[in-house]
């Protein structure tokens, strides 16, 4: 009871298979009196494998799921979660402790705060996004700034009292929309009325990009993004489309027309399977 009560915050690792898990092994995982580890690797139709020397720690906990689907591991998580505050993680992050005690003190200093985002960077230490030098709310996001899910700390009982998960129909693993399950998230969070914040704190270092750049088009990915654009901006979501399209088809080997018809599916199916991609109560 005594360590329940001192942990402030529980990074949250959603991983998936055997190697998923030697690979939250090699992460750098510093061991503080205020965080704790939880770890959910998904294991569809195989047995569990044994657990990494590395990974056992008291401060790292681990449990294994049958279920496929980035969106359903994050909602295991959730749902396992016990502290104040809690960060979301992927199996291929490194933290330094000054960094996740720059977490703790930073809802310790904004109590106003719900949700506060952060950046991070790569192995060489850049930035492969545009971070503005200031803190903004997310309500009015910088320009050119965009979320990635392991930037995302929050307080839990305020997002629990809200009782929106990820949509799972949404992210790695799920049928026709790739990625977009953060975007989506933090769009019912706002809508909701909880407070967010991004403030310009190196969080952590990523080994690779994340989904919505280095698979940027990829029909699934760029079909998620067009319902993201559609629900975020219903007033200027087609120019948004327009330019979504021409931006990636510049920085890939995609081609425009390609870029904008998978786009454009997206964009057409908030619309159309508006009830089936957000009719459940935990979604809306």
């Amino acid at each position: 009871m005594e360590q329940e009560e001192r942990i402030k915050l529980q990074v949250l690792i959603a991983s998936f298979g055997e190697e998923g898990l030697q690979r939250v092994a090699k992460m750098k995982l510093p061991e503080l009196p205020e965080v704790e580890y939880l770890v959910s690797c998904q294991i569809p139709k195989q047995p569990e494998p044994p657990l990494p020397p590395s990974l056992k720690r008291d401060d790292i906990k681990i449990s294994f799921s049958d279920s496929r689907g980035l969106s359903r591991n994050r909602n295991i998580l959730l749902k396992k979660a016990t502290a104040p505050l809690c960060l979301i993680a992927d199996d291929d992050l490194s933290y330094e402790a000054s960094a996740l005690l720059e977490v703790i003190h930073t809802f310790e200093k904004h109590s106003e705060i719900s949700i506060a985002t952060f950046m991070y960077c790569n192995q060489d230490g850049e930035t492969e996004k545009p971070y503005p030098d200031d803190s903004f709310d997310l309500r009015h996001p910088a320009k050119g700034y965009f979320l990635t899910s392991v930037e995302i700390a929050f307080r839990r009982k305020n997002i629990e009292k809200e009782n929106i998960l990820f949509n799972e129909n949404f992210g790695v693993g799920a049928s026709h929309y790739g990625c977009g399950e953060e975007d989506i998230w933090m769009h019912q969070l706002l809508k909701s009325g909880l407070s967010a914040r991004f403030f310009p704190i190196m969080l952590t270092v990523h080994s690779g990009a994340s989904t919505g750049l280095r698979e940027a088009s990829k029909p699934e990915v760029l079909r998620a993004q067009g319902v993201v654009i559609a629900i975020t901006y219903p007033l200027t979501s087609l120019p948004r489309v327009v330019l979504k399209a021409w931006r990636i088809s510049k920085r890939t080997e995609a081609s425009f027309l390609k870029c904008f018809r998978y786009l454009i599916k997206g964009w057409a199916d908030s619309f159309v399977k508006r009830k089936e991609l957000f009719g459940h109560s935990r979604y809306s």
